[in-house]
């Protein structure tokens, strides 16, 4: 049983350290996008604002994944 334990626990630790790079990467994206929004034309923001928009979903989406992914380590733990 303890090895199981051991394995579930590497395959989480595995899927917080991508989550966490996913979280990073669309963060990083939305902050690229919004420095680029000074300057531009109104069809070009238009565009950004939506990349931009969709970008905070998806680092809300992978945020609530991470939080559930830590609860579920955390039960297994106690």
């Amino acid at each position: 049983m303890e090895f199981l334990k051991k394995r579930v626990r590497q395959y989480q630790e595995k899927k917080l350290n991508e989550i966490l790079s996913k979280i990073q990467f669309h963060q990083d994206k939305k902050n690229q996008l919004e420095q680029k929004l000074e300057g531009m034309t109104s069809n070009e923001i238009a565009k950004i604002r939506k990349e931009i928009s969709f970008n905070k979903k998806m680092i809300e989406i992978w945020q609530r994944n991470e939080e559930k992914l830590r609860r579920q380590m955390s039960e297994i733990e106690d």
